[in-house]
């Protein structure tokens, strides 16, 4: 989690875009494990560690609350002592990302920045027909042969 934010951050248009945004929710504050109120929001602790980053001179954040409000597949805070592939998380946080942005100038943020198309060119080897396939992607799998 920590690598996958500290290299949103690290792409200003990114991070700038995303500073900007206003969802126009009020706090959801709740009560964390901790006893401590923090905002629900997770687009709220997404501009709230960005903000902290940018503008103070602290190079490290404790993304305690963003955990809080980030919530797992079940419902649950997100589980700081359980390894997280680094390619769910980014697909999770677009996802995420791109449903709390949906009402805001910033919708299409992920796919601006980091939205690529891959073409499948399938060719019939009996009567040559080309077939062109378009797919979106953020991410790209890379596999080695030997």
């Amino acid at each position: 989690m920590n690598s996958i934010l500290q290299q949103l951050y690290n792409v200003p248009t990114f991070r700038h875009s995303l500073l900007a945004a206003d969802d126009r929710q009020p706090v959801d504050e709740q009560v964390d494990g901790r006893g401590v109120r923090v905002d629900n929001n997770s687009l709220h602790q997404w501009i709230k560690m960005f903000a902290f980053l940018q503008m103070t001179d602290r190079q490290e954040y404790n993304p305690v609350e963003f955990c809080f409000a980030f919530k797992e597949v079940n419902g649950n805070p997100t589980n700081v002592r359980v390894q997280q592939d680094a390619q769910e998380f980014l697909n999770l946080g677009f996802d995420r990302l791109e449903k709390s942005l949906k009402e805001t100038p910033q919708k299409y943020l992920c796919e601006n920045v980091f939205q690529g198309k891959l073409t499948s060119l399938t060719v019939c080897k009996s009567c040559g027909n080309i077939v062109c396939t378009d797919e979106d992607f953020y991410t790209l799998q890379v596999t080695v042969k030997n």
